[in-house]
């Protein structure tokens, strides 16, 4: 009998489906649809959002009718506790119209965190997100060197200070910010949750990029009082993390402390990821319309320069968002089949992170380059994607010459810094325990 000789496409999408499609929900691809049908309001709004330091009512009404702000809450409290791969769709797809409205996701996505937080904190959290418009949490200078102050009173503490970078205060239910603690001869330092009632909204966040993400600073008008039940030392941080899982379902909340800091890092390179996907969409675009000032071809799209500037700007994207998709993967699987990354894998996967996210820019700015002085217009996004990117890469969790330095110490055989998560400051007084799993042995 003759052989069944198997048939061999002759052309093949380059499109492939990812592996880590496996852990997409229909909720969370829905968000993300959702979303890319409000691209064209949120595009067509964004240099006003910008001139406004924040994005309009409408779009922020119109990711809460979404449901994006509450992606991450717990199912126990009217949310959605979707897994990084799902975050990670619904941040491309955000990320494709304006950067700002991919960080209010961002800073909605804190939830995460402060949910593992003590319950009567978390009861008074939610207490307020059923009717609310915009996130239910934002926070400042939580992890910060320098932070506010809370000296102990009857009953709670009395708390002062000013909190830098509050992204999404201005639409914020509650505020978050760290504080430096004393009471008596003890002291450390402790996340608190504050009333933005009692807080002033500074006019100071004048920037080059990411201008519409509401990220000035707030300050007490006068000593502010924090309950007892508001108040979380950052030294039980990790055992909240890793505890958490026992109180709430969804994937959100079944990662442990370093794979759920991770997320962290995912979700702003998913967003770096998603600009570079819009900024391909508008040069091409563009390319297929504009004239190039010199050589004299017809468009720009049949310069040999502008065909080799896609071809290379296609592919950082493309592996950037291999990379991001690699480690949403990974996360996910350990909150489906429990682990952890250990120390050294945490520490690889924010520089791999990172170098993803410079990817983006480099993708972004190739397309910048050709198109020329008439995507340097305010009304152009390309200009904006590549400001809005370089000010997210400036983000000290996503500086890729200092996580260079953190990883290379441990790669090189170097007694590691006592950091966690992407480089910030542990201030427990120890290290979290590494899990005796790790991405390398999965």
């Amino acid at each position: 009998m003759p052989s069944q000789t198997p048939t061999i496409p002759t052309e093949m999408d380059v499109e492939i489906e990812p592996i880590a499609g496996r852990y997409l929900t229909p909720v969370g691809l829905a968000m993300a649809e959702g979303v890319s049908a409000l691209l064209p309001t949120i595009r067509a709004q964004a240099p006003q959002a910008e001139r406004d330091g924040k994005l309009s009512a409408e779009v922020i009404r119109g990711l809460t009718d979404l449901g994006i702000y509450k992606a991450v809450a717990p199912i126990e409290h009217g949310g959605f506790a979707l897994g990084a791969r799902d975050l990670a769709e619904i941040a491309m797809a955000l990320g494709r119209a304006d950067a700002s409205a991919g960080w209010s996701f961002f800073v909605a996505c804190s939830l995460r965190m402060v949910s593992s937080f003590p319950a009567p904190l978390v009861e008074d959290l939610y207490s307020r997100a059923a009717d609310h418009s915009g996130p239910t949490a934002a926070g400042g200078s939580t992890f910060a060197a320098i932070t506010g102050t809370a000296s102990r009173v009857e009953g709670g503490w009395q708390v002062e200070g000013k909190w830098t970078y509050t992204s999404g205060n201005h639409d914020a239910a509650w505020i978050f910010g760290g504080v430096s603690w004393h009471d008596g001869e003890r002291g450390g330092h402790a996340i608190v949750m504050m009333d933005p009632a009692g807080l002033e909204h500074l006019d100071d966040w004048h920037v080059s990029g990411m201008g519409a993400s509401d990220s000035n600073s707030v300050v007490t008008r006068q000593p502010m009082f924090v309950a007892d039940k508001h108040f979380v030392d950052l030294a039980d941080l990790p055992l909240h993390m890793n505890s958490v899982a026992s109180r709430f379902t969804g994937l959100a909340y079944q990662a442990r402390a370093r794979a759920s800091m991770l997320t962290v890092a995912t979700q702003n390179i998913a967003i770096l990821v998603g600009m570079a996907e819009g900024a391909f969409d508008v040069f091409a675009d563009l390319a297929q319309k504009r004239k190039p000032f010199s050589p004299p071809y017809p468009t720009i799209a049949e310069m040999p320069s502008a065909q080799v500037a896609a071809g290379k700007a296609k592919a950082k994207v493309n592996a950037a968002k291999a990379i991001l998709l690699q480690y949403t993967d990974q996360i996910d699987h350990f909150a489906t089949h429990g682990g952890d990354f250990s120390a050294d894998a945490e520490a690889q996967g924010s520089m791999d992170l990172a170098f993803a996210g410079n990817l983006c820019q480099e993708s972004i700015n190739l397309g910048l380059q050709i198109i020329g002085s008439s995507a340097m217009a305010l009304s152009n996004p390309l200009q904006r994607f590549s400001r809005d990117a370089q000010v997210i890469l400036s983000h000290g969790a996503l500086r890729i010459e200092s996580l260079a330095e953190i990883t290379g110490r441990r790669l090189l055989g170097q007694a590691p810094f006592d950091m966690f998560a992407a480089g910030l400051q542990n201030k427990a007084p120890t290290p979290p325990t590494p899990s005796s799993h790790s991405i390398r042995s999965e």
